[in-house]
């Protein structure tokens, strides 16, 4: 009976699930170019969750949608998840990462830096369908969140490739003061790269700015213009289109496994002096070697990002009509966002969550003390005070165990996002060309082979791209 007991207290205290696993599926269907699998995976797994996950699905759902190409589909997923990561306001790391038996018990909330990805995802789907007014409207919200990071967080969160895209549908619509901002903003941020040069050139020329031209002169040579020969000519000429790529390059970061818990001394340490502390002052120290010894079977229950496809992610190539015109730039590398921003909280979040976890221990183990003295009482006298000790030792071990099994890393994350953004402008006179993708070693899953430029009118056009 006691030991039915104490086998049930184990089996309640359970295994944390696995988010590679859940998603795996999905994940294989969507990397594997099979999206009409992947779409009913992602749904059943958004159907079939509590509201703790339905946050994250969404962004997976959404993701799919969009390199699939049906971007009006894609929006009213993201749109859905945005009201959903509107109302959290939390960042998992500012919360603390508490942990509640795992943290896979806790909702999924997002980073900042991953809110702005959504509207961010939300004004290209606008884009890649013409409508550069809404596309604004969504740039203008993701410009407020931007703003409010740069008071709260460090500027390696900052969304380059977004204060770019905005600038150069800002200078379409006539809003030269936004587009002048987020140049402004960029320049501070990465500082004046030719390319930032040469744009500036552009606007200036735009609003007729002969103080600013003459300023940002050196950046004319870098735009990029050529007719319909594809022979480079003037910038300037104003029958001329923008043809804007956004680029989505390789995978990005996932959250892993640390490994054990014991092979990290600091936490290690840490986490056993405070369940030492703990158990002798509730007079249940007889049970602290059982206890620590099974917790060295325990995994670190704070995971670490680590990169997947750092070949799939580096710049590709691009030929329009034959002709080389080069690579796209990084604008925002999702992939260093991600692990700067976890990893380096590493010890914080140790600090932060040590109290709570040796708590756990010992709550644990002092109800194993309890179930060793009702064994002991239903011994009839029997046991002498080995048999004692070694019934306390094992309680220890029991309840250390139980605890084990619970302490595990919530690697929930984005998996279906690139592990980058990059972008790159080039001015093309009006008709069909031939548009081509470099990629020696990756695949390239959305990519157009015809470019229509129409006058008057910018063309985005989307690329995604990766290593398998």
């Amino acid at each position: 009976m006691k030991k039915s007991f104490l086998f049930l207290f184990l089996l309640i205290l359970g295994c944390a699930s696995d988010y590679n696993k859940v998603i795996q599926a999905t994940e294989s269907a969507y990397y594997g170019q099979d999206y009409d699998s992947a779409i009913p995976k992602i749904r059943e797994l958004f159907e079939g969750s509590s509201n703790k996950d339905k946050l994250l699905f969404l962004m997976e759902a959404g993701m799919i949608f969009h390199t699939k190409g049906d971007y009006v589909t894609s929006n009213k997923v993201f749109k859905e998840a945005e009201d959903i990561a509107d109302n959290i306001k939390v960042s998992m790391t500012r919360s603390g990462l508490s942990f509640i038996l795992s943290d896979n018990e806790s909702n999924y909330t997002g980073e900042d830096f991953e809110r702005v990805m959504i509207k961010f995802y939300i004004a290209n789907n606008y884009l890649l369908q013409g409508d550069t007014n809404n596309a604004k409207i969504y740039f203008r919200r993701l410009d407020f969140e931007l703003k409010e990071m740069r008071f709260l967080a460090a500027e390696y969160r900052q969304n380059n490739a977004a204060r770019l895209i905005d600038a150069y549908v800002s200078e379409k619509l006539g809003r030269y003061n936004d587009a002048r901002v987020q140049y402004k903003n960029m320049e501070q941020l990465i500082g004046k790269s030719q390319n930032l040069i040469a744009d500036r050139y552009m606007l200036a020329y735009r609003e007729g700015d002969s103080s600013d031209q003459s300023k940002y002169s050196a950046g004319r040579s870098s735009l990029q213009a050529y007719n319909r020969s594809m022979q480079r000519t003037s910038p300037e000429n104003e029958k001329l289109s923008e043809v804007i790529i956004i680029h989505e390059a390789g995978k990005s970061a996932i959250k892993m496994s640390r490994g054990r818990l014991i092979e990290d001394e600091y936490f290690s340490a840490a986490l056993r002096g405070a369940v030492e502390v703990g158990l002798r002052a509730k007079g249940a120290g007889a049970s602290l070697a059982g206890a620590i010894a099974a917790l060295s079977v325990a995994e670190n229950p704070i995971p670490v990002y680590k990169e997947r496809d750092p070949k799939g992610s580096l710049p590709k190539r691009y030929y329009i009509n034959g002709v080389d015109v080069g690579y796209s730039d990084i604008m925002n590398n999702y992939s260093e966002t991600a692990m700067n921003n976890f990893n380096e909280n590493y010890k914080a979040l140790i600090t932060k969550n040590l109290t709570s976890l040796s708590l756990k221990v010992v709550a644990a183990v002092i109800a194993s003390e309890a179930m060793a003295r009702a064994i002991e009482s239903g011994g009839k006298g029997k046991n002498n005070d080995l048999v004692s000790g070694l019934i306390r030792v094992a309680a220890g071990a029991a309840a250390g165990l139980a605890v084990s099994q619970t302490i595990a890393p919530d690697l929930r994350c984005w998996r279906t996002i690139p592990s980058n953004f990059q972008v790159k402008r080039i001015f093309l006179a009006p008709g069909e060309y031939d548009f081509k993708v470099e990629s020696p070693g990756s695949v390239v899953t959305s990519a157009p082979r015809k470019l229509l430029v129409e006058e008057g009118k910018p063309l985005f056009v989307s690329v995604r791209s990766y290593s398998n």
